[in-house]
């Protein structure tokens, strides 16, 4: 071929070696992604299928949430407090004394492991660390769910903010 049909001839196009996705992203060590993925099938099935529906501890009716939801002026529900009349006996009941200190020691102990984890563990050390922190935030989120529905007679020691830290 020459000539004429050599200069009209197709160019021959360059393919550009694109990488693969998978390497240029960084990695989660697999034990904390596997407590984020249990972590989040088990509030899912939590949330879904078990009821949700707090008992009285003196008179053992059971009611609901939204009977003792309180709302502010513009509306916005405002977080649940410590301790509230009963709905039905209008006995006043409340989380136990011990929630906030174990919720406490529970996050921080659980946010030391995760963090021992992320440095042992091969990973990205960023990822590994901020999905210690989720799965301890999961963890405790769990932990409180269960509480909640432990109630007990009388209004906690606590002021009545149903804050971890305050």
């Amino acid at each position: 071929m020459g000539g004429y049909h050599a200069a009209m001839s197709p160019r021959r196009k360059r393919m550009y070696a694109i990488p693969p996705i998978s390497a240029t992203l960084p990695h989660i060590a697999r034990p904390i992604l596997v407590v984020l993925v249990v972590e989040w099938l088990v509030w899912l099935f939590l949330t879904h299928f078990l009821p949700n529906l707090p008992r009285c501890p003196l008179c053992k009716s059971s009611f609901r949430w939204s009977e003792i939801d309180t709302y502010d002026e513009r509306g916005h529900r405002r977080l649940r407090p410590m301790s509230f009349p009963c709905p039905k006996c209008l006995q006043t009941i409340g989380v136990p004394n011990w929630r906030k200190s174990f919720l406490r020691i529970s996050y921080l102990a659980l946010i030391a492991a995760f963090t021992f984890l992320a440095f042992d563990l091969p990973g990205d050390l960023f990822l590994g660390f901020v999905g210690g922190i989720v799965a301890a935030l999961g963890a405790i989120r769990i932990a409180d769910w269960f509480i909640w529905r432990r109630l007990e007679p009388g209004s906690p020691l606590e002021p009545n903010n149903p804050s971890l830290w305050t």
